[in-house]
């Protein structure tokens, strides 16, 4: 474990969490992401694949906020501001989709399972954290 934090630490900071909002925006705003491949998914994949994106982007901020502080245990506050700002996001790409009108939809169900994603992955990283702390 200790080589991977050192790997870790390494890498510059906040770059984790820049990568991620890259993929997100471009996920989320682009008219066509996968081109003119149609993806077949279950009703409901959506709100699960926008849990997962807004989750990841936690975890991300978390995880970089923690290299950052010297892998030092992260207080509730922290995770609490990471998944606020992550809800945040989601929430503000659903405005530029709607207000960028080329196709893509506005819905509130999509703020709720960025929102509830970003919550989920916040509480489990203050439950789980010492597990793989250095």
């Amino acid at each position: 474990m200790a080589k991977i934090h050192h790997r870790l630490s390494r890498v510059p900071a906040w770059l984790f969490t820049i990568l991620t909002l890259v993929l997100i925006f471009w996920l989320t705003l682009s008219p066509k992401p996968f081109g003119d491949e149609e993806i077949p998914l279950f009703p409901g994949a959506d709100k699960i694949a926008h849990a997962l994106m807004f989750g990841f982007l936690t975890a991300m901020m978390l995880l970089d906020h923690q290299r950052k502080r010297s892998w030092r245990r992260s207080p509730a506050r922290h995770a609490a501001i990471a998944a606020a700002v992550s809800s945040l996001i989601g929430i503000g790409i659903e405005f530029a989709q709607k207000w960028m009108n080329q196709g893509r939809g506005f819905e509130v169900a999509d703020m709720a399972a960025d929102t509830l994603g970003a919550s989920l992955v916040a509480f489990i990283w203050l439950l789980t954290q010492d597990r793989w702390r250095p």
